[in-house]
């Protein structure tokens, strides 16, 4: 009996043991499994050759109820209300670009019953029937008012005068603004020397008509000069010209339709800034960065909404695989970018960038298939040659992704023609080796591991 009893007491001591140890291991993995999942949140990712990315997240709000102006360099630059403005004036004194704000449900027809001197009887009977005109989707100069241009002297809106090089409006407009409202609009004239528009607007009926003078000396500084037909005011929406890169927002862009025909469509993506080189890459692997290899696009809608489509099983928006995009910024910095997530739920996003060249690093640099540098990748010592022949000491120089020179060498002439051995204790990642010699600059990557 004594031994029956001690056998049960033996197996239920061991049946705690054992539920004690499963308890304290399951707490461990647990831990453990936080600890991992909070280390992959916070570190930055990196690509094969161990370059960090940088994470920028953005929530532009339920309804994407904000503009977003981006720098490559400094990440958010500015934030404004999406639907504050109505109609935007490109800037420079002898354009004739006035853009709409599309993405805010802004729409304009070309009064069809009518030139100027109809103003007093502009009605809306058959708007249902006329064109309505559209802002271009690659040209930010080229506005919804300037659609129905034929060629210099005809801008749209208006007629270039070749003496006073003034612009005469001489066409009238009716505008669904983005309270919904809708009013008859002319725009008069530009005064192209002193930068200044005159138009006008009302009430269909003619009731509460507002004459502005608007100059747009103040914001030659900005891309576009703002106003809201709803509130009667002029806004500076915008930061510097050169401070920002991208503007993530809503507008109309050419989609594909079931077909693949191409139709206008609102989306939600990024715009480049005027000037703003990129090119897009698919299919790639994640660790490509090889931009050299596709010319930069300076056209607003290169990266737009392509990164990104709706999945109908998930009501979800999924990132396109394998995709990725090089930006050349203000400062002619190259960027990879890629994009993480978005959420349409309440407009927020998230992107990766890495610096992949720096302007200052690439500036005035000679042939770069004459610099080689080997082996690829390298460890703690790398061969350097250069198939140009120089005979004066040259300077070598090398620069991680920040533009930090991280090492400098004097190397003969002699040695730099027959492959030079350089030794070095490098963190492993990419960089970029600057040979000097003479008056020649030249420039090759240098992978370390």
């Amino acid at each position: 009996m004594l031994e029956i009893l001690a056998s049960l007491c033996i197996e239920l001591l061991i049946k705690l043991i054992d539920n004690h140890l499963k308890t304290k291991i399951m707490k461990i993995f647990n831990t453990t499994l936080f600890i991992f999942l909070f280390m992959l949140l916070v570190t930055p990712a990196k690509n094969a050759a161990g370059q960090e990315y940088t994470r920028d997240s953005l929530v532009m709000g339920p309804g994407y109820a904000n503009d977003f102006f981006y720098s490559f360099a400094n990440g958010l630059v500015k934030e404004e209300p999406r639907k504050n403005w109505d109609i935007a004036f490109y800037t420079p004194r002898f354009s004739a670009g006035i853009m709409i704000n599309q993405g805010a449900g802004v729409n304009l027809y070309t009064y069809p019953n009518g030139d100027t001197s109809a103003w007093a009887t502009v009605d809306t009977n058959g708007l249902n029937s006329w064109k309505s005109m559209n802002n271009s989707v690659n040209i930010w100069e080229e506005g919804a008012f300037n659609s129905n241009q034929t060629g210099h002297p005809d801008y749209g809106w208006c007629i270039y005068n070749g003496i006073t090089h003034d612009l005469i409006g001489d066409s009238l407009y009716v505008i669904k603004i983005a309270d919904g409202s809708v009013k008859k609009l002319w725009m008069v004239d530009k005064i192209s020397i002193q930068n200044i528009y005159h138009f006008k607007y009302a009430n269909i009926d003619g009731s509460d008509e507002q004459s502005v003078e608007f100059n747009l000396v103040p914001y030659e500084t900005k891309r576009f000069a703002y106003y809201s037909l709803q509130n009667n005011t002029e806004l500076d929406r915008e930061p510097l010209s050169g401070a920002w890169d991208l503007l993530f927002t809503k507008y109309m862009d050419s989609v594909p339709d079931m077909e693949g025909n191409m139709q206008l469509y609102p989306i939600t993506g990024a715009a480049n800034n005027v000037g703003i080189g990129a090119s897009h890459f698919y299919p790639v692997a994640p660790g490509f960065t090889e931009w050299g290899t596709k010319p930069f696009i300076a056209e607003k809608n290169v990266i737009a909404a392509n990164w990104k489509y709706f999945d109908n099983s998930t009501f979800t928006y999924k990132m396109v695989d394998s995709t990725c995009y090089f930006v050349k910024d203000t400062a002619d910095n190259v960027y990879k970018l890629k994009f993480v997530y978005f959420d349409y739920m309440n407009g927020s996003l998230a992107l990766d960038k890495m610096l992949v060249s720096l302007a200052s690093i690439d500036d005035n640099v000679a042939d770069v298939q004459a610099l080689h540098i080997y082996p690829v990748p390298a460890s703690d010592y790398f061969t350097i040659r250069l198939n140009n022949k120089v005979t004066d000491n040259s300077q070598l120089a090398i620069y991680d992704l920040n533009g930090r020179n991280v090492f400098s060498q004097s190397i003969s002439g002699t040695s730099l023609n027959n492959g030079a051995t350089v030794s070095v204790n490098l963190p492993a990642g990419l960089y970029i080796a600057k040979v000097t010699a003479g008056q020649a600059v030249y420039s090759q990557k240098l992978m370390v591991r």
